[in-house]
Order: structure tokens, then sequence, then C-alpha cells
């Protein structure tokens, strides 16, 4: 089609033609949205108007086909993966990916998530100091329950210990709640644990009892302290065994 040859344009609802355009303008037009496929032209040949669609040539030169690329499917034999499949491939559980998380595998062992420990050591630590808790205000407490339900307080002061038997009592039922914020008072009766009772149990003799006292409240404080479950565990114990010396003694003399 001749690059020179002019046209005349309008819409079909128009009865006044514009131009005359080149093709190179008519283009322009298209694109900016000014013609489309259904404006008129006026068609020497013919000398008659026609829409634009009628006429393929024209067409093609204002609206040229757009090629449409295509991705041809590889075939599963021309496809390279990253992964390899052995024979000794399994599937992975559930249960692999939560101890993986917990770097409780052979290939996270030493990526394991150090807050997950000090969870766990504090998990420990808490029901450890709730049944230390809970034992050593029975053995300070039942020997002499008759008193404490008589409100006997002459007699209450006879066996002060009683009071220290309260004070776990009180702190265990705040454990037992989950409030954590009694910890400093947990320590602080550890350690009048250690300091009180050490001394009167020194000074009564009884050197086994005191060595009973001794290890409920050093557990009992460190358990609300250390934050590694190796450490936890073991004072976990100490203190357990302690507290259970010190109820035997107490049940049986």
């Amino acid at each position: 089609m001749s690059t020179t040859q002019e046209y005349y344009i309008r819409k079909a609802s128009e009865t006044d033609a514009r131009g005359p355009f080149t093709l190179e303008q008519l283009s322009s037009l298209t694109e900016t949205g000014q013609v489309d496929a259904d404006t008129f032209y006026y068609d020497a040949g013919t000398e008659a108007w026609a829409p634009i669609n009628c006429n393929a040539a024209l067409m093609q030169s204002l609206f040229p086909a757009k090629k449409v690329l295509r991705v041809r499917a590889k075939a599963a034999n021309e496809m390279k993966t990253l992964n390899t499949v052995t024979e000794n491939d399994r599937a992975i559980t559930v249960n692999d990916m939560l101890l993986a998380a917990e770097g409780r595998t052979e290939d996270t062992r030493d990526k394991a998530d150090p807050a997950i420990s000090r969870g766990q050591a504090a998990n420990i630590g808490s029901y450890a100091s709730l049944a230390i808790l809970l034992i050593t205000a029975a053995a300070y407490i039942l020997p002499h329950i008759d008193i404490v339900v008589a409100l006997d307080l002459p007699a209450i002061l006879q066996a002060p210990l009683v009071f220290l038997g309260i004070l776990n009592l009180m702190l265990s039922v705040c454990i037992g709640l989950g409030a954590v914020s009694s910890y400093p008072f947990i320590r602080f009766s550890a350690m009048l644990g250690l300091g009180f009772a050490g001394t009167l149990l020194y000074f009564s003799g009884d050197n086994l009892t005191l060595i009973y006292a001794a290890a409920a409240a050093i557990g009992l404080y460190l358990c609300t302290v250390l934050v590694n479950i190796a450490g936890v565990i073991f004072f976990a114990l100490l203190g357990l065994a302690g507290a259970i010396g010190l109820a035997q003694h107490y049940f049986t003399n």
C-alpha cells in the first residue's frame, strides 16, 4: 500500500470529514485512539465511504496482528532438577520438623534456638519449685497441725518453723497460679529456710536434718535462677531430695 496516499476519515455518526491524512498520520491517530477499525474512510476507487475494517490491507497497516509468544512445554526427561532422590531417602514427618525446630536432630543440633531451651528450663524449675514448697510446707506444718488449726499462738511460737511452712504454702499457691512475680519471695523463703531453719537445726544438734534443709533451700533457690536444663534438673533433684528428707524426718519423729 502506498505511503503517499491520502485519506479522508470520519466517524459513522459524523457528517463532516477530516483530512487528508497520510498513512503515517493515520497510524499516529490509531495509537492515540482517535481512529479505530469502525472509523470510515473515503475510498477513491469506489467513490464511497467504507469502514476501515472492510479494507484488509489498510487494516494490516493500521492494526498489525500482534505475535503471540508461546513457551514450548518440556518433556519430563528434558527437565533438570536440583533435588536428587536416593534409596535411603524417606518422607519428612511433622515430628521431624518439630524436632528440627527444637534443635534435636543431627543437622540442627548446633542451630537450636536458645530461647526454647530457656523456656523448657523455666518450666522444669517452676514445677520443681512448686513440689519443693509443698513438701517443705507439709513437713513444717502437719506435725503441728492441731495447734495451727486451734490458732494457739503461744504453742506456735514454740515451733517457729510452722511460720516458714505457712509462707511456703502461700508461695506454692502463687506459683501454682502461674505468678512468676513471686520468684523473689520464693528465693527469700529459700534463704530463710537455709538461715533460720538451719540455725535452729544446728543448735539442736540434728545434723542430718540440717543437711536436708540446706539441700531443699539451695535447690529451691537455684530452680528459680538457672536457665539451663541440665543445671535446673540437677538442683531440682537436690531440692526434692532435701524436701523429702525433711518430710520423712518430721513425720516419723
